[in-house]
């Protein structure tokens, strides 16, 4: 009879009274019914249905003990299954019943769960019941987790779910929340009447807690990465805004007066936040005296002197415009096309002129006051030049600081690196997948590169393999770009965070989770400031710029 097993659990049932749960009748003539499971599993479903999990608990083990269930074992999946849609619609309750100074916390675990009871049912072959699942809550999800969402809901079979990069960075990876500790509090009597919910938070979820309630604003500000906020532990890392300070009056010919006894390196000031010059190698400047003298003949902009705006379309792109870069002074255009070509153009009245050959070099003067205007081939100037090599659709174009060379990354998985005025392809850089986007640093020397097998790598022109492989992402790397100082590379991934590389160590120093409505890919990312610093909006603000967000 049922009465040596309900004795056990009659002492766990008052635990579990509320003046809000309604009492709970048994029939009397229920104990004297013979044991078995499938009475067994229909008891289990009453107390998982009011939420009596130590009840519930107490029964599986006083029951196995009674009827040796070891040899054979009680089927509680149907029953488990049903309580994770009733513990879900529990949970969602729960939200839009707590305080407005709670609601933002709490809705924060909603996609974290939701995803992770979808990914449940797929691995255990319900299909239909996560079908179900999906259609019946996927719009609960807060906004900004839309894109992800319902990238789970096409995943239907254990088969697809194994190699889905989602599922893998979920899996693999804890979501990382942060909650006050008023709302914690909050949460855990919930969590007492949810085992699967808690189970999965102490499986999957790490929330830190933080003092004072924050608001709806600031909570959402910090979401929208595939796994969560940023942990504390990721900002333990120094880094150096500030630029490596040039020390250009030699170039100009100009000798400032000092005091004897005085070094020049004595007068130099020196930027705390700057990395030290020898930090990494660095080749030396080449001359820059025209590019200096040019800069302080420039006009302030402001309202009475405002900027000139030049616009170029191009027409009847063969395969479509892909790509396209200005060289540093607005002289040239470089375009890639789907149809794998790349062109530079020039946007003056000047013509790009090629080296000439090696023997007619050889027959030159070396100390000929016009000797670098002798060693161009004049007689084949041209205002376009087209570089074809890649096999598939170009994918960036980056000029050098110089505008000697020129990178294009394509597709086919491959960066070129072309020479202007030798007008051939110098070298290939080879990866394995297609490559988003390489950029040059401000030096030259150094070019980086996003890739679709998520890693970025950082290249140098002179060698055939990586100097580092960043593989911190969790999907695409699309989007790169240097930091004025050379020191840090700065990615942007289809997995919503915003990466800064230390390109000494290799080391990942930040991480940005998207704010909401960028829905994944960063279509163009950069250091707002000019003069290196904060690679922010503003001088104080450390917030990355991202500009062209593909929505």
């Amino acid at each position: 009879p049922y009465a040596d097993v309900m004795a056990t659990l009659c002492a766990s049932l008052p635990a579990f009274a509320s003046p809000h749960r309604k009492s709970i009748k048994m029939d009397p003539d229920v104990l004297e019914q013979p044991l078995n499971p499938e009475s067994l599993k229909q008891i289990l479903a009453f107390f998982s249905k009011n939420g009596l999990t130590e009840a519930e608990e107490t029964l599986k083990r006083e029951a196995s003990a009674v009827l040796r269930l070891s040899k054979e074992p009680l089927d509680t999946n149907e029953v488990n299954n049903d309580a994770i849609l009733r513990e879900f619609g529990s949970l969602l309750s729960h939200v839009d019943a707590s305080f407005d100074n709670f609601r933002a916390e709490f809705a924060s675990l909603l996609f974290p769960i939701f995803a992770h009871l979808y990914i449940q049912l797929i691995f255990e072959g319900h299909s239909s019941l996560a079908r179900a699942f999906g259609e019946k809550y996927a719009r609960s999800v807060p906004s900004m987790y839309e894109e992800p969402t319902y990238s789970l809901l096409r995943i239907s079979t254990h088969g697809q779910a194994v190699g889905h990069p989602l599922v893998h960075a979920l899996t693999k990876n804890n979501f990382v929340l942060r909650m006050s500790k008023a709302t914690i509090k909050q949460l855990e009597p919930f969590l007492a009447r949810n085992a699967t919910i808690k189970e999965i938070i102490h499986d999957h979820i790490v929330i830190e807690p933080v003092d004072g309630t924050r608001t709806k604003a600031a909570v959402e500000a910090s979401l929208g990465g595939i796994i969560g906020q940023i942990s504390r532990q990721d900002r333990k890392h120094k880094m150096f805004y500030g630029t490596v300070k040039e020390d250009l009056s030699s170039q100009l010919g100009v000798e400032k007066k000092r005091p004897k006894g005085k070094d020049r390196s004595d007068g130099k000031k020196k930027d705390a936040n700057g990395p030290a010059p020898d930090r990494i190698p660095l080749p030396a400047l080449i001359d820059r005296r025209s590019m200096v003298k040019e800069s302080t003949k420039k006009v302030r902009i402001s309202a009475e002197s405002p900027p000139s705006v030049c616009l170029y379309t191009a027409l009847n792109a063969s395969g479509g415009l892909t790509a396209a870069d200005f060289s540093d002074d607005s002289s040239c255009l470089a375009v890639g096309y789907g149809n794998s070509i790349v062109q530079v153009h020039c946007l003056n009245e000047e013509k790009l002129c090629p080296l000439k050959k090696i023997e007619q070099l050889e027959a030159l003067d070396i100390d000929a006051d016009d000797i670098f205007e002798q060693v161009y081939d004049e007689s084949q100037a041209a205002t376009q030049l087209t570089f074809q090599g890649h096999t598939k659709s170009v994918c960036s174009v980056n000029f050098s600081p110089d505008k000697r060379l020129l990178l294009s990354s394509s597709s086919d998985a491959t960066v070129r690196l072309w020479n202007i005025a030798t007008r051939s392809n110098v070298v290939v850089y080879r990866q394995i997948l297609p490559v988003w986007q390489a950029q040059f640093c401000s030096r030259s020397y150094y070019f980086a590169t996003g890739s679709a097998d998520g890693t970025a790598t950082l290249w140098a022109t002179d060698r055939l393999q990586p100097l580092r492989i960043f593989a911190d992402a969790l999907s695409d790397v699309s989007c790169i770009d240097f930091h004025p100082n050379c020191n840090y590379i700065i990615g942007g991934s289809d997995d919503r965070y915003v990466r800064v590389w230390d390109v000494l160590s290799g080391v990942s120093l930040r991480s940005l989770p998207c704010f909401r409505g960028c829905r994944g890919v960063f279509g163009h990312l950069g250091y707002g400031n000019a003069k290196g610093g904060v690679p922010a909006r503003g001088d104080t603000n450390p917030v990355y710029e991202c500009t062209g967000l593909f929505t």
